[in-house]
Order: C-alpha cells, then sequence, then structure tokens
C-alpha cells in the first residue's frame, strides 16, 4: 500500500507543480479590446499609448459637436432600446413602463468621446433633414442639422475611426 500512495503522492505533486507553471501566465490582467492601448504620435514624433476611445462595432450616441473641417466628431455615448427590451430596461430604472413610442433611451454618464470620421464615411439623417426616410447628407450639412440639437444616432467605429453615420428614426 506504501508504493501506492507514495505513487499517488508523486502524482499530486507534479500536477501542482504543472498547475503552478501554467496559471502564472493567466495572472497577468487582461484589457477589455475597447481599453487596449493605442499608440499615437505627437507633433514632437513622441509616442503614447492611450486606451481606444470606443471599440469597434455599432453605438447608440448624442452627437455634441460635428466639425467638417477637420473631420471629427465628438459625441455622448447612450444605450438605446426597443419594443420588449424597452420595456424591462425602463422598469429598471423606475420610470413609465412601457416607455411611450416602445423606445428607452438611457444616458450612464455625459463622457463625450471624439474621433475622426473617414473621407469616405456613409452619413444618413431623415427626420432632422425634414424626410421619413434616411437621405445621405455631407459631414458639413451633418453639422448644421445638429447644432442645436442631436436626436440619436448610431455610428459604426472601426479602428478608431467612424465609417458609418445614421440617424435613428422615432415615431
Amino acid at each position: 500500500m506504501r508504493p501506492i500512495r507514495a505513487l499517488a503522492t508523486g502524482l499530486l505533486l507534479a500536477s501542482i507543480a504543472v498547475a503552478g507553471c501554467s496559471g502564472r501566465q493567466s495572472e497577468q490582467p487582461t484589457t477589455p479590446q475597447s481599453q487596449q492601448p493605442v499608440a499615437t504620435t505627437t507633433p514632437g514624433g513622441t509616442t503614447n499609448s492611450e486606451p481606444a476611445v470606443l471599440a469597434g462595432g455599432r453605438h447608440p450616441v448624442y452627437l455634441k459637436t460635428v466639425d467638417p473641417a477637420g473631420r471629427m466628431v465628438s459625441f455622448d455615448l447612450i444605450q438605446f432600446y426597443q419594443g420588449d427590451q424597452a420595456t424591462v430596461e425602463a422598469a429598471k430604472d423606475h420610470q413609465e413602463s412601457p416607455p411611450p413610442n416602445d423606445y428607452y433611451i438611457r444616458n450612464v454618464n455625459s463622457k463625450l468621446r471624439t474621433l475622426p470620421v473617414r473621407a469616405d464615411a456613409t452619413i444618413t439623417a431623415n427626420q432632422i433633414a425634414g424626410s421619413n426616410q434616411d437621405v445621405p447628407v455631407t459631414l458639413a450639412k451633418l453639422a448644421t442639422l445638429t447644432r442645436e440639437h442631436s436626436p440619436v444616432f448610431w455610428i459604426t467605429v472601426r479602428h478608431d475611426q467612424v465609417l458609418k453615420i445614421g440617424e435613428q428614426w422615432v415615431p
């Protein structure tokens, strides 16, 4: 019985050693994709590493400033819900549920983010352009349409650049 116990103890110690070695790799903190450092070069030629402004994908926002000359937009990231999900989220916030017109907007903070808009970005508006259909507009036209107020827009971001801006039609 002693040889079996010694063998089992040896196997246990070996497995602990192997687990300990492989555990070291997972001890390093991981950063979400939206917070991965992005290398930027300053006018002086030095390189800084900053977190990404916004993860790639499609996001609901309020546009705060549109700079056609610099091809930049500043925006407030929001949460936009429709249908059954709007009812659930409005109830969580102790708001009218179901919400009027079947949509609910939550804005948990007013932090502004700024990103460049690609020259080939697709930009559409509807209600603020006086239409019930999406109509193409230029960045300069978008700047004039959102100067006083921004409805909900969806922006599509990839590699810290805006590829698409589209107004969310709401009743």
